[in-house]
């Protein structure tokens, strides 16, 4: 059995949706969805507060509550990648505690969380929890596995960068000896070196957003880069409906959507049905944005032309060197199955826009205008002393 987590959109009509897929196919599952409250929301998450649908604790337990009574469950999503170190507080830590009461009243027994600190509060409290390791722990290896499970984790979500080490995979499965899940339609970057920062940026702003900026400037910048390559969109860590196979003769039983910023206008059941059957005809990246675009700077990828790329990953374990402008796998496939004049035009076209439409560099450049910014002179003055 394949099981499938999905971003709640918090419309009933999309678990009926669900629950008559589960009801068709017998090796396939919509077990949980994932999401949290918007208002009077003190604890982070993994997403941006402006990108979620505005929900109490009222209508999350009806929509929990709605959700079992069809055989699915939730997941509550508490996994910011910091809290202002709140939680190593007194009061934090109480308030915290109270939070956990009100959402188990709500009816959610299963937590996605990031934090050490959080998860061992989870286990000290009165609330008998299932926690799952979100994919902001980075578990990347087999000895990051080993720590979740002594620590009594039920499930971890791993690292999208290994979505093809299928060597690491192997290993992280043996040593967690657990239920491993991985995201399907991720289209970040892999070993993208800003990925730890961009969390950082998402969590904070997952309660209170600070400025557009901050919103913007980390999918602006992998936009541009994801076009600076055309080798670049495949090596980003999706996973084909047709490619599943390949992970479940790994030992993965759990698969996880993103997109809780962009269900609630797209069709997540269309989406989930194609992984069911295994099969997708049609746009790749259409797919992955669960049939809503994230962005107008989009290139169409034929899924059906891609059916070979994967077999060098998972038939021989040290394929991927990461080491991508001496490989150019990725980058040679890219060229028989992508129009390489497209992607060389939404390069310019997104290079252009964003050099006009960019909040960061209006911050800059409003700051370093040579009519509004000098240098402080203590630091001009600045004496440094190395005794």
């Amino acid at each position: 059995m394949k099981y499938f987590c999905l971003p709640a959109d918090f419309n009933t009509r999309t678990i009926d949706n669900y629950h008559a897929l589960n009801r068709i196919y017998t090796d396939s599952k919509v077990c949980e969805t994932y999401g949290n409250i918007t208002i009077n929301n003190f604890f982070g998450s993994g997403r941006s507060a402006d990108m979620l649908p505005r929900l109490d604790l009222r209508q999350l337990a009806a929509y929990i509550d709605y959700s079992k009574q069809r055989g699915i469950d939730f997941n509550y999503t508490v996994n910011a990648s910091h809290l202002d170190n709140v939680e190593f507080t007194q009061k934090g830590m109480l308030e915290f505690m109270q939070f956990l009461g009100k959402i188990y009243d709500a009816g959610v027994r299963s937590l996605t969380i990031a934090l050490p600190s959080l998860m061992e509060i989870v286990q000290a409290s009165r609330y008998d929890f299932d926690i799952k390791a979100s994919v902001i722990c980075q578990v990347t290896n087999a000895n990051k596995a080993r720590v979740y499970k002594k620590m009594g984790l039920k499930r971890i979500v791993v690292d999208e960068a290994l979505n093809r080490d299928f060597r690491e995979l192997k290993r992280i499965k043996e040593a967690f000896d657990g239920d491993i899940e991985v995201i399907i339609n991720s289209i970040c970057a892999k070993d993208c070196t800003q990925r730890m920062f961009h969390y950082n940026q998402i969590s904070t702003d997952s309660v209170e957003v600070r400025s557009q900026a901050s919103t913007e400037y980390y999918p602006h910048r992998c936009l541009l880069r994801r076009y600076d390559d055309i080798g670049n969109i495949l090596r980003l860590t999706w996973i084909r409906p047709e490619d599943i196979k390949y992970y479940t003769q790994t030992g993965i039983r759990y698969f996880k959507f993103q997109g809780r910023h962009t269900v609630a206008k797209g069709d997540p059941a269309r989406a989930v049905e194609a992984y069911f059957a295994a099969s997708h005809d049609g746009d790749l990246m259409e797919l992955l944005d669960l049939f809503n675009p994230t962005s107008n700077f989009r290139v169409n990828i034929d899924n059906k032309k891609l059916d070979d790329f994967i077999l060098p990953f998972y038939q021989n374990e040290y394929f991927c060197t990461s080491d991508c402008d001496n490989c150019r796998y990725c980058s040679t496939f890219a060229q028989r199955v992508i129009n390489a004049d497209e992607v060389r035009q939404l390069s310019r076209d997104a290079g252009e826009f964003f050099k006009q439409y960019d909040p960061f560099q209006e911050l800059i450049d409003g700051i370093t205008d040579s009519n509004s910014f000098q240098a402080p002179k203590e630091a001009l003055q600045m004496d440094f002393d190395l005794n």
